[in-house]
């Protein structure tokens, strides 16, 4: 993170603090609100109005349309409420997100990003946020899109998951070539081999940075670059559902596509070539490339310091203990005053 991020993280994380005293988790002692409240549309966008310039109005602007005070200083960009395109949903590419979809990400953050989660905001707030959202846009007025189909998965059983994550390597390689845009995980030769096995003609050549992303730009023609399973942030979430979801229903406005409609393939033999639970399989097979991740930091690399730290007192508090223990408190020396920051 640069200087230029870390102020306008600072920004955000002052417009959450400013927030927080007026709204408390939901409890036995705060419930939800009557379903009568909950309902009434004017109720619920003047709370989200409320709870939006509260946690979401540096960033995202007054407007909705991306421009806060701290949105110069972000990469990405936050997000256009106006345009109503949101990348990460459980509904096929191009289409609006389910409530449940605006749900998880106001709640969950987008790892890699200035969004971060609110996991403690009640739920009646959540509510009044995501339709004072969807106020900014005609294009909520439309029919609600439904999810894509989650199916049945084969490899829930812990013995199965080795198989899926070889599957997985299959059809990412050989199938889907996520490589074209992700790196690939494997040799050339290996690629070649998985193309073959999914009926395609191996090639001669592959680009010469197999190994990385290639950066490409998405719909407002801002650069992005694909993550790096071993390295980068997978906003979207890294278990294995949330995996099947992002590459089930793909990342809108980007050159991730809806796989979800392209996976029942037979082969020329008349068998499956592939289907849609080798979705599941690319799933295992890429949380396995996420958890090779190497650790930040190892128990070796941390060290407990077991000498006492000075505690630095205001006048008006040292005042009051030298007085309850009538001795006299010496002033930190300057290398006591500084001894946090080695």
């Amino acid at each position: 993170m640069n200087k230029l991020q870390a102020a306008a993280a600072l920004i955000t994380i002052g417009t959450w603090l400013g927030g927080c005293g007026s709204e408390q988790p939901r409890s036995s002692e705060n419930p939800s609100p009557s379903s009568n409240a909950a309902s009434d549309p004017t109720s619920l966008l003047s709370k989200g109005r409320v709870a939006y310039s509260q946690y979401c109005i540096g960033c995202h602007g007054v407007d909705g349309d991306g421009r806060g005070d701290a949105a110069p200083f972000l990469h990405p960009s936050p997000r256009d409420f106006r345009r109503a395109a949101f990348k990460f949903s459980s509904t096929r590419t191009g289409l609006l997100p389910t409530d449940a979809d605006l749900r998880r990400t106001i709640v969950d953050g987008l790892p890699g990003s200035a969004m971060t989660g609110f996991p403690l905001l009640p739920e009646s707030t959540v509510d009044a946020l995501i339709a004072y959202i969807k106020s900014f846009s005609p294009r909520w007025q439309g029919t609600a899109a439904s999810e894509i189909p989650f199916v049945a998965n084969p490899y829930g059983a812990s013995d199965r998951i080795a198989d899926a994550i070889a599957r997985g390597e299959v059809v990412y390689h050989g199938f889907a070539t996520c490589w074209s845009c992700h790196p690939a995980y494997v040799s050339a030769e290996r690629i070649n081999a998985h193309l073959v096995a999914m009926e395609n003609p191996p090639r001669d050549s592959f680009r010469s940075n197999l190994s990385e992303s290639v950066c490409e730009p998405d719909a407002s023609s801002t650069e992005i670059v694909p993550p790096d399973f071993q390295r980068d942030p997978v906003r979207a979430g890294r278990n294995v559902r949330d995996l099947y979801r992002s590459i089930a229903a793909g990342i809108t406005g980007t050159a991730m596509p809806t796989w979800i409609d392209s996976m029942d393939i037979p082969a020329n033999d008349g068998s499956p070539l592939v289907e849609s639970a080798d979705l599941w399989a690319t799933a295992y097979y890429v949380r396995s490339l996420i958890q090779q991740r190497p650790a930040k930091l190892t128990p070796d690399g941390l060290t407990v310091r077991d000498r006492r730290q000075p505690i630095m007192l205001t006048d008006a508090a040292r005042d009051a203990e030298v007085g309850s223990k009538k001795t006299a408190v010496p002033a930190p020396t300057e290398a006591e005053v500084f001894e946090e920051d080695e």
